[in-house]
């Protein structure tokens, strides 16, 4: 149905390490976001050289360069978000366009063309918000299609799309301002986990069923249930409340051919974190294997 692909410091920050047991596990798609507890777009070159070794050593490709940007102010001005990841000094609109370009370069130098990015920090939904998000976003597949690379805008609760409606909404009005050259260059990148955060919505069909399924190119997966005191707690894929099996189906009725990528952010008590991510590569694929036996 579908190969499935991790994002490697889900496993390991040592990404020799990772990419190591990448291979053992039989796979062979792997996404990039840190390593050595420093961003992609933070490496040297001697750092991005040794990226480029053990890639090739394994005979792993990349799904794509899972990058920060956009997890940023709208305006510009510095906010601190508890427990999210940014990179400081680029706050601004045009240094979220220069970290396109690194991204953009990185991406090139590993053989993908996709580049994951945000919506700005979370404010109030509104129609003249979701506005300037998308002629910011607009002007970025702009400079994205120069630059020959593609964006992939993930729904993430602690910005402003966080859901599947969401994700659709923006995407309307994206499109209302893009012409076809631009739109080739941006597209959705869903996140049913990350949809059913506080309860928003359900990710499947609901969140599903907003989204314009024909932008949609590149899918992340996690999953979990609500916890004795309320709150989301991660848990392997099919054991949470996301129904995977049919949304994978449905993903493939639509002819969704893009890659499905473990981002499970499953770290147990008593578990190693390599440990945890071959549980949930073993769960995910029973439930792909569920979702194919129709």
């Amino acid at each position: 149905m579908f190969e499935l692909g991790i994002i490697s410091d889900e496993i390991s920050g040592d990404f020799a390490r990772a990419c190591a047991l990448i291979k053992e596990w039989g796979m062979s798609q792997v996404e990039l976001r840190t390593m050595w507890d420093k961003n992609i777009l933070e490496l040297s070159e001697h750092e991005l050289d040794s990226v480029g070794e053990s890639l090739e050593q394994h005979g792993l490709t990349v799904t794509a360069i899972a990058s920060p940007i956009f997890k940023s102010p709208r305006g510009g001005t510095v906010r601190s978000v508890q427990g999210d990841f940014q990179l400081s000094g680029f706050e601004s609109f045009e240094g979220q366009l220069e970290l396109i370009r690194r991204a953009a370069a990185v991406a090139q130098r590993f053989g993908t063309e996709r580049i994951r990015i945000f919506t700005f920090w979370r404010e109030p939904w509104s129609d003249a918000l979701a506005e300037d998000v998308a002629l910011k976003l607009v002007e970025a597949a702009t400079l994205a299609r120069d630059l020959g690379v593609v964006l992939a805008v993930e729904n993430e609760p602690v910005c402003v799309v966080g859901t599947g409606w969401e994700l659709g909404a923006l995407f309307r009005v994206v499109d209302r301002n893009a012409g076809p050259d631009v739109r080739a260059h941006i597209g959705m990148l869903w996140d049913p986990g990350n949809a059913s955060h506080e309860d928003q919505e359900v990710p499947y069909p609901d969140g599903y069923d907003a989204l314009e399924t024909s932008r949609l190119i590149h899918v992340h997966l996690k999953d979990s249930i609500v916890g004795a005191d309320g709150n989301r707690q991660l848990v392997p894929l099919g054991e949470g409340t996301i129904d995977y099996v049919a949304q994978f189906r449905r993903l493939e009725a639509d002819g969704y051919r893009g890659p499905v990528v473990l981002e499970p952010h499953y770290h147990p008590e008593g578990m190693s974190k390599g440990g945890a991510a071959l549980a949930c590569v073993r769960a995910a694929r029973k439930v792909l294997a569920v979702a194919d036996a129709s």
